[in-house]
This record gives structure tokens, C-alpha cells and sequence, in this order.
């Protein structure tokens, strides 16, 4: 026991021992309350989380049943469980206060309480004035707007932002005062101008956004290589975006059946990897030689819940203009169904007999057709219909699987 105990006395403290620098990056992976309550480990971790570069502030862990040892935590200043508002607010202004990091690698913002906090927005300042390169945040009650950046976007690469009011300022600020920006994320945010421009980004995310005035969204990122838009037909009239040569994946999402965009089609030519959720084929597909874009690039093609049921048509533009297509899944959507006052008088497989007569698919390269339904009398239809349709593709497989 006695040698036990000598051993233990004299071991040393070697995550102490790491530089600042090596600290910090640990910290990086905690919350600002987390990382404040180091500085009991030791007189070394004492002062360290002032100049730590990453501040991640979540009101989550100041709900009452996150402090359950606290004397006030009945205050009535949220409801049980719920966030504690004073509890945070002495928090943040005391951190703040005390930190000292001239600049910040991350500065993130976590809310979930239904009011609006008090200091929020100054809160948002202070952090941004830190010249911060990732900056993340979210308020539930969408009543913060996003501060002006000014000369501190120097530095800023990512930029995520949930449930944030956003002026003309914030388009202005893209376009010209954010150098090196390459990562921008938009969610349930409230947008005052419907424009996205910028030279520098490459990943753009932007889900359910309302726009203050109905109008189309505009997309002007040359050099973006992702491309991800949900539920774009909330409140806006159209979805347009100048040519983007460097694009590799996309995906088009909508929350209802609506015709598929026909000028942000023309700008995808150039991906590889496209998924499109919830569209149907628009009335003029036809119309001329040129109408359909080709998508000399595109090796993986996706489509959920599309209306695909007017013989193919939308499906057969895709496969006869994308000549280096390999795989296509096709998710819980709507297929060709045999009238029954047709010649076929409703037969599935006469029907894939007239398909596979008035289909002509030209995809060459085309090797996998993945098919994911729903319901268990479905893969009889499915696999009688196709027989027909897909006969001129020698080189594909056919592969049915029950989505998950």
C-alpha cells in the first residue's frame, strides 16, 4: 500500500504539461461552461479558458434540470426543465468579461428559449468583433438579427445561421467583405433580400428561408462545388442561379409536388451528383430539340417522391441527355400506372410492352437502377412495369429494395 501510494504522489500531471496551445484544442470540444469549469483541475488550468479561441455558448445546459444542484433552480425565471435565462445571462457576461482571446477560431451561439433573450444580440457582437473563422448560430425564437461584420469577416470561413433575421446588410456583406468565406449554411432564417452572391463560396445550404417580399431566389457562386436547397417553395416564386462550372452534387428539395425548375435546371449541367425531391415534369417538355439540358457529368441520379407517371417522360429527358450516367435510384415515386380503359385494359405487363415500344432510353453507361418502395404489393407492379420499360438498357441492373 505503502509503495502504491508513493507512486500515485510522485506521478506527474502530464496533460498539464501540454503547451497552451495543445489546452486549448481540448477546450475546443467543450462548452463555454464546461471549459470555464476547468480551472478547478489546477492552479495550470486556472486562467487558461480566458484565452482559449473557441466560446460555445448553449443555453441548454442552464436548464434547471441541467443545474440540479443549485438552490435556485425552482426560480421562476423558466419553467421546470426549461432554460433559465438569469442563470446564462451571469454566465456570458462574466465569460466575456474575463476573456481575453484577441481572436477566435469558433464562436458559436446555441438558443432554445421561446422569448427573446436579453443581451443576446450583444452577446453576438462582442464574439463577431473577435475576428472569429467559424461562426455558429441558433436562436429558436428567430428574434436575433446577425450583427454587421465589418473588417472582423476578414477571417471568416464557415458560417452556419439558424432562425436569424437577415437584412440587405448581410447580402451586401457577401458579395464584398467576406474574402475567404467558403461554407455558408441557412436554416429557417428570414431573408430581406432574395440574392446569394459570392466568389469565394463552395458549399451552400439553404432550408426552409422565407423571404420577406415573395420573389425568386438568385444564386451567383461561380465557384461553388455543393449545392443544397429544401423546401424552396415556401414564399418564393422561383429558384434561378447563374452557370456553376465547378459543381459536384446538388440537391433540390421541395415540401410539395411542384414542377420542376426549368432555369435552375439549366444551371446544374455540370454535376455529378444530383438528387431532386417532390417534382414533376412541366407541361412543355417536348417543346423543341434544345429544351432539355445535357448533363455531359453526371454519374449518380436521384429521384424521392417525384411524379415520374406520365409514361416516363420526365425520367427519359433525364436518361437520354446524361451520357455518362451510372447509377439511378428512383425513391418512392410515382410510376405509370395501365389504364384501364387502354388497350392493355390495365394489364401491367401489356403495358410495359407499349412502354418498351414507346420508350426509347439512350444512357449508355447506365449500370445500376436501384427502386425503393413503400409497400409490399408494390414490387409485383413494379417488376412487371419495368420488364418492358427498361429492356433497351442491356447494361443495367435492376435492383428493388423496401425503403427503410
Amino acid at each position: 500500500m505503502a509503495a502504491s501510494g508513493k507512486r500515485l504522489a510522485g506521478s506527474a500531471d502530464r496533460l498539464s504539461d501540454l503547451p497552451d496551445g495543445l489546452l486549448h484544442t481540448v477546450m475546443s470540444f467543450l462548452t463555454a461552461r464546461q471549459a470555464v469549469q476547468t480551472c478547478v483541475l489546477s492552479r495550470r488550468w486556472e486562467d487558461l479558458w480566458c484565452s482559449m479561441p473557441c466560446l460555445n455558448i448553449d443555453e441548454r445546459e442552464f436548464s434547471t434540470s441541467a443545474i440540479l444542484s443549485d438552490s435556485d433552480s425552482d426560480s421562476d425565471d423558466g419553467d421546470e426543465g426549461g432554460p433559465n435565462c438569469t442563470r446564462l445571462e451571469y454566465f456570458v457576461i462574466n465569460l466575456l468579461m474575463f476573456h481575453s482571446a484577441a481572436t477566435l477560431d469558433v464562436f458559436r451561439f446555441h438558443s432554445v428559449s421561446e422569448r427573446k433573450i436579453k443581451f443576446a444580440d450583444q452577446w453576438l457582437r462582442r464574439g463577431i468583433k473577435r475576428f472569429p473563422k467559424v461562426v455558429d448560430i441558433d436562436s429558436k425564437n428567430c428574434c436575433c438579427k446577425l450583427p454587421r461584420f465589418g473588417s472582423s469577416s476578414s477571417r471568416l470561413n464557415r458560417l452556419h445561421l439558424s432562425r436569424i433575421s437577415l437584412d440587405k446588410t448581410f447580402t451586401q456583406q457577401l458579395r464584398s467583405g467576406c474574402p475567404v468565406l467558403e461554407d455558408l449554411e441557412l436554416k429557417w432564417c428570414v431573408l430581406e433580400d432574395a440574392e446569394t452572391a459570392s466568389c469565394t463560396l463552395k458549399n451552400l445550404t439553404i432550408e426552409h428561408c422565407t423571404i420577406y417580399h415573395p420573389g425568386a431566389l438568385t444564386i451567383k457562386v461561380p465557384s461553388l462545388t455543393c449545392l443544397q436547397l429544401v423546401a424552396f417553395s415556401r414564399n418564393w416564386d422561383a429558384a434561378v442561379a447563374n452557370e456553376m462550372p465547378f459543381l459536384i452534387k446538388a440537391t433540390i428539395c421541395t415540401i410539395r409536388l411542384i414542377i420542376l425548375p426549368w432555369k435552375l435546371l439549366f444551371s446544374l449541367i455540370n454535376v455529378k451528383d444530383l438528387k431532386l425531391t417532390g417534382f414533376r415534369a412541366p407541361a412543355n417538355l417536348h417543346d423543341g430539340s434544345d429544351t432539355f439540358p445535357v448533363f455531359h457529368n453526371i454519374r449518380t441520379l436521384l429521384f424521392d417522391t417525384c411524379d415520374l407517371s406520365y409514361k416516363f417522360d420526365m425520367l427519359g429527358c433525364f436518361l437520354n441527355n446524361a451520357p455518362g450516367l451510372e447509377k439511378l435510384t428512383l425513391e418512392s415515386c410515382m410510376l405509370p400506372e395501365a389504364s384501364k380503359g387502354s388497350k392493355t385494359g390495365g394489364n401491367l405487363k401489356k403495358a410495359s410492352l407499349e412502354y418498351d415500344d414507346a420508350l426509347t432510353f439512350q444512357c449508355p453507361s447506365l449500370k445500376l437502377t436501384e427502386i425503393k418502395y413503400i409497400y409490399d404489393d408494390d414490387v409485383q407492379k413494379l417488376f412487371d412495369l419495368l420488364l418492358g420499360a427498361w429492356s433497351n438498357l442491356q447494361n443495367t441492373n435492376i435492383v428493388i429494395n423496401k425503403k427503410t
